[in-house]
């Protein structure tokens, strides 16, 4: 593989896809926004470039500012209607026996509001319990760090003590992802991803990575790392191999 280059490698693939599921308000779209690192809003469309005004699973969308990410939007299962599940299950088979490579799906990010109280509904604990066809890696994406820590917020504590209690309670609800029939490939997390003053780019760089470290296929690794605008260093971690 070292006498082919990189630019051959990555003829094979000019877009990356990811299925982006989570409930709503779990912070998707601003997650989104950091990685393509915009602040445009998404343009949704069909294969053939028709603007479209509602999401859709089956119905790509994209940031025109970085067009060779393409996204899938699902919608979480808080409803308990298991319908959506069915359909989410439904486009990862039929993403998995495209032929073209470009039309398969590559990833799915899974977006998951830490909640103490209620970490995974019925039907998200079913998603990790069932196979699933293809080979398109699942990240779990826990978001919004910042409203555990006020959920185990303890007034006779300091800052840094409560922030530790936090982290306890993340790699617990974190250790049951893995206990699961399919678990993800890997597992981050995230806060205050909407305060333009925090260091969000340097959270988007680990998921970034554990994405990366995920693909099995080195096309696709490729391609990936080469369209990502948040870590560098990834980039000329990945040229040098």
């Amino acid at each position: 593989m070292a006498n082919v280059s990189p630019a051959s490698l990555r003829k094979k693939y000019t877009r990356f896809r990811i299925l982006v599921i989570g409930r709503a308000n779990a912070g998707k779209t601003t997650l989104l926004k950091r990685v393509c690192n915009t602040d445009e809003e998404l343009c949704i469309y069909d294969e053939k470039k028709e603007l479209r005004g509602i999401h859709d699973i089956n119905r790509p969308f994209m940031f025109a500012s970085n067009p060779q990410f393409i996204f899938h939007d699902s919608p979480g299962f808080e409803t308990g209607d298991e319908s959506q599940l069915i359909k989410v299950q439904s486009f990862i088979k039929e993403r998995a026996r495209a032929t073209d490579r470009n039309e398969q799906l590559h990833a799915i990010w899974f977006c998951l509001k830490l909640d103490k109280a209620r970490f995974l509904l019925d039907l998200e604990e079913k998603f990790f319990s069932e196979d699933r066809p293809g080979n398109a890696p699942v990240i779990a994406i826990l978001t919004k760090y910042d409203d555990l820590i006020t959920q185990v917020y303890d007034t006779n504590l300091g800052y840094d003590e409560n922030r530790k209690n936090a982290e306890s309670e993340r790699e617990k609800l974190e250790g049951l992802l893995f206990c699961y029939r399919s678990p993800p490939k890997a597992a981050v997390y995230v806060e205050d991803m909407h305060d333009s003053n925090g260091n969000h780019q340097e959270q988007v760089k680990v998921l970034i990575k554990r994405t990366a470290e995920s693909l099995d296929d080195l096309s696709l690794k490729m391609l990936f790392v080469s369209i990502q605008q948040n870590n560098l260093e990834l980039c000329i971690e990945y040229a040098v191999k």
